[in-house]
Parts: C-alpha cells; sequence; structure tokens
C-alpha cells in the first residue's frame, strides 16, 4: 500500500532532510492518491490536514517555532543558557548549524504545506464535483495554502524554488526563483481565492476574509499599496468584522488561588485572550484561528497542551533568584508557601525576554489598558515567595539578580494565563490560537497608507487600535512607530520576522534610505531595526558564555548546506552572507520555467 506523500517525499527530504513527522503513524496515508482523491470528500479530508499545519508553530508543547520569528528580531531573544541556544548568530545560524532549531523546521514545515497544496492543485481536474463552485472553493483552499508557505518563505529565506506541480517522481534538479517572481505567483492565486473562499466557516478552516489578508500582505511586499489599501478595506469595512469594544464570552477565569489577577479590573482585552473566546462567534475580531482544544481532532498531539507559560516565562523560581543576603529566595516546592506565583506564573524557562525597548513602551502611556494589571505581569510585581527568607513578601531586588531569565514581565493575558484542570502542570495548557484578528489588518493598512504619503490616514488606522486600548491618540506616525504598535498589540501572536523583513524588502527594492537589493546583506532595514530596539543584540550582551549577535546579513536566514547539495542536478542558491554565496547563479524569474535555458 502506498503512502499518498510519497510522491513527493523525495522533494521534501531534498529540501528540509529528515524529520519525525514522517515517522509517525498517519491512517489517512494507506490510501494513494489515485484511491482516495477522486471526488469532494478525497479532497475535504486533505484540506483538514493542510488546516492542521497552520497550528502546528503556535501549538506544540514545548520550544514554539514562532519564538524564533521574534527572538531573532526586534523584540526578544531566548535566555536559556545552553551552548546549543542560539544566541550569536553569526556562528551558530550557519548552513551547517543545528542550533538554529527554528530555521531547519520553517524550512521543513513549509515544504510539507506546499507539498500537500500542490496535490490539489495538480488533480483538481482529476476529481469529480457536483457544481464548479464545489470545485473552485477546493482549489482556493489549495492555493491559499500555498500562498500562506511561500509567503513565509520568502520572508525568511529569501530566493527558493517555486513549485507549482506535484512532483510524482524522483528529482534532483531544483533551481531558485526570485522572491518578486513567487510573490507575484501567490498573489494571482490569493487574488482567484478569495473570490471563492466562503465568507462563513466553522473556526479552524479557511474563508475569504483570512485570503483577503494575506492577499494585503502579498499586495504590500510588492509595493501594491493601493491593491493593499483596498483589500484590507474590503474586510475593514465591510461590516461582517470589527474590533471588540465590549467585553463579551467567558469573561472571568475559573478560580482565584492566589491574588495575581483583580476582579474589578478585567477589561475586553482580557476577553479577547482567553481560551474560551478566540473561536466564538459574537468574536467579531476573529478571522482565523487555529483550533488546539484538549481531546479533539487536530488539537496539539502531546498530552500537556501548549506550553505558553514554560516557554515565556522567567525562572523566578530558580534558585538563582537570591535575595539581597545570598539566600534563596524564591520557592517552588509548596503552593500554600509558594504564596501566588507557581500555578499561575508557572515554571518559566525564559526562552522568550522581552528586550529593554519593549518593557518601557508600558510607560510611554498609563493609560492603556494592555498593561492593566491582569493583562501585564510588570517586574515590581514579582516577590521573594521563600517564608526562610528575610525578604519574604518583598519584590526582586534586581541588584541581587544575575540571571537575565529570572526576572523580567510578561504579557500575562495572552501569553502566560491558561488554567487548565486537565493539565495540572503550569506549562499552559490547551488554547486556540490567533493567525489573523482584524486589529493587524488595521496595521497592515496604516503601513500601506504610510508608504503612499498618506500620514493622516496612517494615523488614523493606528489610533482607531490604540482607541481601542484606551491608549492616548497620535499626532502622527512612521514606519518605526507602525511596528512599536505591533509589538504592544500583537506581542507572540505574529511572525514578527518575517514581516521586519517584508519592510526591508520594499526599502531595498524602492532604494529608499539608502538601502538597495544589491547589498542588501549589508546594509538593510531589518538589521538596522534590530540595532534601534533590541539592546541584546545592539550591545552584545554576554549570556553565560555565549553572546547575542546579529549580523546585516541575518535578514534572510541560512538554507542548509545538505540541501543545496543533495539537489545535484540543479542549484539552490545560498542567501548572501552565508558560506556557498559565492556559487550563486541567476535566479529563474519565469514562474512556469524549471531550469536555466
Amino acid at each position: 500500500m502506498k503512502r499518498y506523500i510519497i510522491y513527493s517525499l523525495l522533494i521534501f527530504l531534498i529540501l528540509s532532510a529528515c524529520t519525525e513527522e514522517w515517522l509517525e503513524p498517519d491512517p489517512k496515508s494507506f490510501f494513494s492518491p489515485e484511491s482516495s482523491l477522486v471526488d469532494k470528500a478525497g479532497m475535504e479530508a486533505l484540506i483538514v490536514s493542510i488546516n492542521k499545519r497552520y497550528r502546528h508553530e503556535y501549538a506544540l508543547t514545548d520550544q514554539h517555532d514562532i519564538l524564533g520569528e521574534w527572538n531573532y528580531s526586534d523584540m526578544s531573544i531566548n535566555g536559556a543558557p545552553p551552548a546549543s541556544i542560539m544566541h550569536n548568530m553569526e556562528t551558530q545560524m550557519t548552513p551547517t548549524s543545528t542550533d538554529d532549531k527554528e530555521v531547519s523546521s520553517y524550512w521543513s514545515r513549509a515544504w510539507a504545506g506546499i507539498k500537500d497544496a500542490n496535490i490539489i492543485i495538480s488533480r483538481i481536474d482529476d476529481v469529480e464535483f457536483s457544481s464548479e463552485a464545489d470545485k473552485n472553493e477546493i482549489l482556493a483552499n489549495g492555493y491559499f495554502s500555498r500562498a500562506y508557505w511561500y509567503y513565509r518563505l520568502v520572508h525568511q529565506f529569501g530566493d527558493v524554488p517555486l513549485l507549482l506541480e506535484e512532483v510524482t517522481s524522483p528529482r534532483l534538479d531544483f533551481y531558485t526563483h526570485t522572491r518578486e517572481t513567487i510573490l507575484k505567483q501567490i498573489a494571482g492565486d490569493l487574488e482567484f481565492a478569495v473570490q471563492w473562499l466562503p465568507e462563513d466557516v466553522s473556526p479552524g478552516k479557511i474563508n475569504g476574509a483570512a485570503g483577503s489578508f494575506l492577499l494585503t500582505k502579498c499586495y504590500l511586499a510588492l509595493r501594491e499599496f493601493d491593491k493593499a489599501i483596498a483589500e484590507a478595506s474590503k474586510i475593514i469595512d465591510g461590516g461582517k468584522y470589527h474590533l471588540m469594544t465590549e467585553r463579551f464570552g467567558t469573561t472571568e477565569p475559573e478560580f482565584y488561588e492566589y491574588p495575581i489577577l483583580n476582579p474589578d479590573e478585567f477589561d475586553v482585552i482580557w476577553d479577547l485572550h482567553q481560551k474560551n473566546n478566540k473561536s466564538l462567534a459574537e468574536n467579531k475580531e476573529a478571522i482565523f484561528v487555529v483550533q488546539d482544544e484538549y481531546l479533539v481532532e487536530g488539537g496539539t498531539e502531546r498530552g500537556e497542551g501548549a506550553g505558553k507559560m514554560r516557554d515565556t516565562g522567567p525562572t523566578w523560581w530558580h534558585s538563582a533568584v537570591l535575595d539581597p543576603n545570598g539566600a534563596r529566595g524564591t520557592t517552588d516546592n509548596d503552593y500554600d508557601t509558594g504564596l501566588m506565583m507557581i500555578k499561575q506564573l508557572g515554571r518559566g524557562v525564559g526562552r522568550m525576554i522581552p528586550c529593554q525597548f519593549f518593557r518601557d513602551m508600558r510607560w510611554e502611556d498609563t493609560t492603556d489598558i494592555r498593561y492593566s494589571h491582569n493583562n501585564y505581569f510588570g517586574m515590581e510585581r514579582y516577590i521573594y515567595n521563600n517564608p526562610n527568607s528575610d525578604y519574604y513578601g518583598q519584590s526582586f531586588n534586581g541588584n541581587f539578580i544575575t540571571d537575565i531569565r529570572a526576572w523580567y514581565p510578561i504579557m500575562y493575558n495572552k501569553l502566560v494565563y491558561i488554567d487548565d484542570s486537565k493539565n495540572p502542570k503550569p506549562n499552559g495548557a490547551w488554547s486556540d490560537m490567533y493567525v489573523y484578528r482584524l486589529a493587524e489588518l488595521y496595521l497592515l493598512r496604516a503601513e500601506a497608507y504610510w508608504w503612499k504619503g498618506d500620514i493622516p490616514n496612517a494615523t488614523k488606522d493606528v489610533n482607531t487600535v490604540r482607541a481601542r486600548a484606551q491608549a492616548s491618540q497620535k499626532e502622527t506616525v512612521d514606519i518605526d512607530y507602525i511596528f512599536d504598535e505591533r509589538a504592544r498589540e500583537l506581542y507572540w501572536e505574529t511572525p514578527r520576522k518575517c514581516e521586519l523583513t517584508r519592510v526591508a524588502y520594499i526599502m531595498a527594492q524602492l532604494g529608499q534610505d539608502g538601502y538597495s537589493l544589491e547589498n542588501m546583506h549589508e546594509n538593510n532595514w531589518f538589521y538596522d531595526r534590530v540595532m534601534r530596539r533590541n539592546n541584546f543584540y545592539r550591545d552584545e550582551v554576554l549570556n553565560v558564555s555565549n553572546i547575542y549577535r546579529m549580523l546585516p546579513y541575518h535578514v534572510y536566514w541560512p538554507i542548509k548546506e545538505e540541501v543545496i547539495k543533495s539537489n545535484s542536478l540543479g542549484h539552490i542558491n545560498q542567501n548572501m552572507g552565508y558560506p556557498g554565496s559565492e556559487n550563486n547563479i541567476s535566479p529563474l524569474t519565469d514562474p512556469n520555467q524549471q531550469k536555466p535555458n
């Protein structure tokens, strides 16, 4: 019996190397494409698998891939101390390194998604449908998935091969296409998709608004700013979606075991990020929400749910947190003597530490409810909870804490607090996650207005998001402020690195502020932005024996050497700045061309 993925297995192995996913039993794979993809039901079964892939970067139990999108950019770093944890990108993010786990994981994940999408696209005419509308809806899902993963690839890795058909036989002859060629292809595919994706779908499926959301990003990347504004406005002004401004859904947690939360200060921002509210029909801000629920098909495979407490929380509980007398000031051995910190703060391991700029943004506007008592846990609220300490019950004294993982603020409502009695470990448990929500679309449209020089409308869209948060209104905004606002509103939610690289690419294409495509690996907006905002990379902060270092060419991640060497009959280019880029050849510019003339 054949696995339906066998037809594309070789390209996946070439482009991504082996992953454990291929070793896991998969009941649906007992059927070949010829026997299973013969009707709409068979195609819909494959779409279920495709939709599941969107969730993986957000909802794995440990070391979420999306942490790399944030930690390798302007707002945070991975604070874990082992030498194998990415700190120094010069020595650890290389074509041969295994320390940059998110790089290889994203590469594998994207090509797996493209593989399945191409099965649908290539076989669409072989399937019997009851109507042309049914056929086009299935095809639209395939186009969306391929566009979704290619959008990520070109902003993570730059120029990559463009595959528009299912690979049904062994191939070692792939060639690189330009990112511009790929962006034009997926924008055209999405223009078709948004016409046929349904308006109303069950949670976790792709609707027309999600198609328009992704198409807006593609238009931005292609410098089609008027089209980006029009596409975003279809959703923003269409009447179906709106920012949530009134409280809704499950409005309070199930318990108050410890005094972290203030019952008088719950608000709509709190409601927006509670696990039971993200997929509610009354949540008119949610556009695309991946599903992750206990014992629900498509949920996290492992038995503990998504470990956000563990990944995002500090190691306040660790013995390194000493009081001013040098004695251990915290304990995690007893819930009662632990006061309030164990169950509701978790035993974090510091894999996402915000930079100083992000911490200081809190003080820009004291009325911003995104920083309210329940939504944000500031550094002043960590206390010594060891009854044997002379400082029991007092706030941490930073002068005596040397471990950078031990003590930092957290966006408490969205990153840490996920109470679930099904998982007694304070890791974070199960929760649906936003992929696209309306607040980000306002900020994307603001960016499009800014590129056009329409600063009043750009400012208006940013202020709409700020008004919902009860933050002060700005008189004017620029691209840096728009991305500051994205951090305030979308911390941990969106692929941060991709969006920053997208702006760097636009700047280089337009020749703006002295940037150009020719020397993008030496001078680019992404790197300059990181140096302006992220003190860890700017100051090359030492963490145990490893410094945080980033260089301009890290605007794109490296393509692994094993991928390039395995493609022995073709040529996959390496990104400039990395070893091997001296062997690059001119990339292809015709989407239908697979080899140079």
